[in-house]
């Protein structure tokens, strides 16, 4: 794919930026004792919306500024559409905002926090082959 220069830097930032999330997530899963497993679940959602902002960027599509993973994903057509069930998109929504709140908030465990890098992961692996090569250079 020949994206222009502008897009495959824009695409390059988005990437890096949903790394970095996943990195951190990876990292705060690794903590023995005491593990902040809601900010390990931001994390990854945080890698997903940048994954999807990336995706969208590369197809000339624009995002609204939104946390919703369900409303970034539904702009993609069938074609483009990730086979990652959208049910399990719609569950990270909420880590994005409500899990940074001390309010009603149900402060989740390990297994959610690993099912959560499990599908920022999936995310990952079905986004990268679609991108423009040079932007993950």
């Amino acid at each position: 794919m020949n994206a222009p220069r502008e897009v495959v830097e824009v695409v390059q930032q988005w990437v890096r930026k949903a790394e970095h999330d996943l990195e951190a997530a990876r990292r705060i899963l690794a903590v023995e004792e005491g593990c902040p497993y809601d900010t390990a679940c931001f994390h990854c959602q945080q890698a997903v919306e940048k994954y999807l902002e990336a995706l969208l960027t590369s197809l000339a599509i624009q995002a609204p500024r939104t946390h919703d993973l369900e409303e970034l994903a539904a702009l993609l057509t069938p074609e483009q559409a990730l086979s990652v069930p959208l049910g399990e998109l719609v569950g990270m929504t909420p880590y994005a905002v409500d899990a940074r709140y001390a309010d009603d908030w149900r402060e989740p465990g390990i297994e959610e926090a690993r099912r959560s890098l499990a599908l920022a992961n999936r995310v990952r692996g079905e986004v990268r082959p679609s991108l423009p090569a040079e932007a993950l250079e």
